[in-house]
């Protein structure tokens, strides 16, 4: 049972509870937290797990640091800088299912993303594997 962080201690909280209350603060252009988490919520039997993030690799010489680190950047002035949702589901139908739903909501990111499964395997590092993959971006 997924609840908010002022209706439990953060200690106590999961790690998917404590991602879902960082998505449900987060408001930036289009992007809406409380109405995805609410979203989320609503459709909850669809996924097993969700995050948001800012997937980039920056590599401009063979050494030294070379991840993007705009996240970890952004921190000490209490921004979370991060543009697109990721949701593992139980299949690849479950996958379409909520990528349609996700599409019809209109949450404001472009057009929802499912990863073939041979990514989403690659993706999560389980060979063979049964989990759908859907990703939205917003601007």
């Amino acid at each position: 049972m997924v609840i908010h962080m002022n209706d439990e201690l953060l200690r106590d909280a999961s790690v998917q509870d404590i991602q879902l209350e960082l998505i449900r603060r987060h408001r930036y252009n289009e992007f809406d937290g409380q109405r995805v988490y609410d979203f989320l919520m609503k459709h909850r039997e669809l996924w097993r797990g969700v995050i948001m993030d800012r997937l980039g690799f920056v590599a401009k010489e063979e050494s030294g640091a070379n991840w993007g680190l705009i996240k970890l950047r952004d921190l000490p002035r209490n921004i979370w800088n991060v543009d697109t949702l990721i949701v593992m589901t139980d299949s690849i139908e479950a996958a379409h299912r909520l990528a349609r739903l996700i599409d019809e909501a209109d949450l404001g990111g472009e057009k929802a993303v499912v990863e073939p499964p041979e990514k989403s395997c690659a993706a999560l590092g389980v060979y063979p594997c049964d989990a759908g993959l859907v990703s939205v971006w917003w601007d």
